[in-house]
């Protein structure tokens, strides 16, 4: 396991020629965040035999309601590929169902099922514990810290992009 190096951070070099591919931002972040998703996700979703991407397109849908593909996947802020993927999954499981839109021909409308909303039921009371038991660690001052720099980085991400 690799240790922060806080210095690399703090004087970078004019042109971030301090900085190794461990100290960057991007990795740190996504270690942090694959690493924080198996832990807090892995018990409860393999004991509904359910995906991490598939659990991500039931709580898109019940949080914003039925939508195409391309909201859904604006929404969640997955690939195509991933999406495409954990849909074929929950249609067959008959969690989502796909319906012709009447206004575009070639587009499609995704919904939750009585069922998917069962299941999403079911999961979601250990996806609170799991969250709470995360945020314990953290004091209020940090919480609010934390949410701050992640705000801020969000909104330069989405700038660039």
């Amino acid at each position: 396991m690799v240790k922060s190096n806080v210095q690399n951070w703090i004087k970078p070099g004019g042109d971030g020629g301090n900085l190794e591919v461990d100290d960057f931002l991007s990795m740190r972040i996504t270690n942090l965040s694959a690493l924080l998703l198996r832990v807090s996700t892995r018990r409860y979703l393999l004991e509904h035999e359910i995906s991490l991407p598939e659990w991500r397109v039931l709580t898109m849908l019940v949080r914003y309601g039925a939508g195409t593909t391309r909201a859904l996947r604006d929404a969640s802020k997955m690939d195509k590929g991933q999406m495409s993927r954990a849909l074929l999954g929950l249609e067959k499981r008959r969690l989502v169902q796909r319906t012709q839109d009447e206004t575009h021909e070639l587009r499609h409308v995704l919904q939750i099922t009585e069922r998917g909303l069962k299941l999403y039921q079911q999961i979601m009371p250990n996806a609170r514990r799991a969250q709470l038991a995360l945020l314990k660690h953290l004091t209020i001052d940090e919480r609010r810290v934390l949410d701050a720099v992640i705000n801020k980085l969000k909104a330069v991400a989405e700038a660039e992009d």
